[in-house]
């Protein structure tokens, strides 16, 4: 029994509308595996048929139609628990959190699976506090003080997101601006959504897009921040596919378009990183893939980062090869199929004119086949680590995983000289550890490059930067001190870029959003020059 199927039937219970010696297969409708109802037309003197379609476009998250169904009923039957339940439902997923618990609170009837009056407390709780801003189709919730430095680059990577997927997909979202909810920890996440703590921190779920909204974990629960703006983007696409499908697309699909569809807010989809191709590769060598099966119900449950990273690699190449196989036309017929009720194995199958076998096939050569990023064979910056959590280190972990003893030997001296401000001398004994290791260790290169920096050497530092930038873009120290040598030589353009990147990962260390205000000012820009300058000050000095 699905968690709609058990509220609905608890509510029409309560309203008499169906007899209990019915089966289930005879009393829950639309709720049937794979059916959807088209549209929401409800008898306002039908109780129950009015419950069941509202419940109806909620699964879909259509909180319009869910709105037009429920808002007569609560005005007109407010005492009744069944249109409570329903109308506290309809108010949680319009993030009316205290509304929502009340009314929820005073039905007494049972939600199913998710226990609504518990999240709703929770979330009217978590996010009581929170401030707002706003653009065009977003509004962002966060908690207030150093979180406020996100919000403005969060709002316009999502409307570029919504541009981008008005174009691959067809389809933009309607019906009132999309909530994004910053959260300061797991733990939030864990308390207003449907997973747990360790679920969260096990494979790496930093954000959900449930309950027609987005909800993102803040960089600064993690040691080295993550890229929170693709990560924004990419639930964003979740909440496209769930609307343009009616919420009928699987998890290897659903995933597949989002991972594959992240970075197209910045420019192109389809991205892989060293670590995620790394981990492709040997799962394909050993023939040791996660199955679409595995997947399901969600990627959150699968038992590693690692495991996760892999399964997100799969689907993106997925999609990936669907695109090269016919382009947004043919993932257009297959949203369109999969919208309509047809499954999607069976509208993946009909739009490419094989079966799905023959598709999953082919879909493995074309994996085994494709070009990937080289290196990988090492985390770093990648795998996600928290503050606080033993079990995925501190700041000096990344020390430990280089495997040469004496190369950390080295970098270990080096470290020594460097806080004695002898940058010569450390430059020397970082250059001794990535003689014996290679360019492959970020912080390694990272170090080598201020220390080359700091003793004169800036050409040595460039290089080395330029090559670590090859293999770790997403490692926000490197792009930090690329835009320092940039900002000193008054290339603002690169500068800019190079900082923007940073913060794409690490937005709150305050020499990005200085280096982003020299950047900004260089470029004639005061307005955003003066923004970045008080969002240094306001992470400096916390005000």
């Amino acid at each position: 029994m699905t968690r709609w199927t058990q509220i609905a039937m608890a509510a029409a219970l309560a309203l008499g509308a169906v007899h209990p010696e019915r089966s289930e297969a005879e009393s829950k409708g639309a709720y049937a595996q794979g059916e959807r109802t088209p549209s929401v037309r409800a008898d306002p003197s039908d109780l129950g048929g009015a419950v069941r379609a509202a419940l109806a476009a909620l699964d879909d998250e259509d909180v319009p139609a869910a709105r037009e169904v429920v808002e007569p009923l609560l005005a007109s039957r407010p005492d009744v628990p069944a249109v409570q339940t329903i109308a506290g439902i309809l108010r949680f997923h319009e993030q009316r959190y205290a509304e929502a618990a009340e009314l929820l609170d005073k039905s007494k009837l049972p939600t199913g699976s998710i226990d609504y009056l518990k999240i709703s407390r929770a979330a009217a709780e978590v996010t009581k506090d929170h401030a707002r801003a706003e653009s065009d189709h977003f509004i962002v919730s966060y908690p207030k003080g150093k979180d406020e430095v996100l919000a403005p680059f969060v709002l316009d990577a999502l409307e570029a997101q919504r541009r981008a997927l008005k174009e691959d997909l067809g389809w933009e979202t309607s019906g009132g601006k999309l909530v994004i909810e910053v959260l300061n920890d797991t733990r939030e996440l864990a308390r207003i959504s449907t997973l747990t703590e360790e679920e969260i921190k096990t494979s790496g779920t930093i954000a959900l897009c449930k309950f027609n909204k987005l909800m993102i974990v803040s960089p600064k629960a993690l040691v080295k921040g993550y890229d929170w703006l693709d990560t924004a983007a990419h639930e964003y696409t979740h909440h496209v596919v769930t609307a343009r499908t009616h919420n009928n697309t699987p998890i290897w699909l659903h995933e597949g378009l989002a991972k594959y569809s992240e970075p197209r807010w910045r420019g192109s989809a389809g991205e892989l990183s060293a670590w995620s191709a790394n981990l492709l590769r040997d799962a394909v060598k050993k023939n040791d893939l996660v199955t679409f099966q595995q997947m399901h119900p969600s990627m959150a449950k699968l038992p590693s980062q690692e495991k996760a990273a892999l399964a997100f690699a799969e689907v993106m190449v997925a999609v990936e090869y669907l695109q090269k196989k016919g382009g947004r036309p043919l993932m257009t017929r297959v949203l369109d199929l999969v919208a309509s009720g047809t499954a999607a194995e069976k509208a993946v199958a009909q739009a490419l004119g094989v079966s799905f076998d023959a598709f999953l096939a082919d879909w493995k050569r074309y994996m085994a086949a494709r070009p990937l990023p080289a290196g990988g064979e090492d985390d770093a910056g990648e795998k996600k680590r928290f503050k606080g959590d033993p079990k995925h280190g501190g700041s000096h972990s990344e020390w430990a995983e280089i495997p040469d003893q004496k190369a950390r030997g080295f970098a270990r001296l080096g470290e020594i000289l460097r806080e004695r401000g002898r940058w010569g001398a450390a430059r020397i004994e970082y250059g001794k550890a990535v003689e014996r290791v290679g360019k492959g260790y970020p912080v390694l290169s990272h170090k080598f490059a201020l220390a080359a920096m700091s003793s004169g050497h800036e050409q040595q530092a460039v290089d080395a930067l330029t090559e670590a930038l090859k293999r770790h873009p997403q490692y926000a120290a490197l792009h930090v001190a690329m835009g320092r040598v940039q900002a000193k030589e008054k290339a603002w353009e690169k500068a800019r870029d190079s900082f923007l990147q940073a913060n794409a990962t690490d937005p709150f260390d305050p020499e990005i959003h200085a280096g982003l205000a020299l950047a900004w000012e260089g470029l004639g820009d005061a307005g955003l020059a003066s923004r970045e300058k008080r969002f240094a000050q306001l992470l400096t000095h916390g005000r």
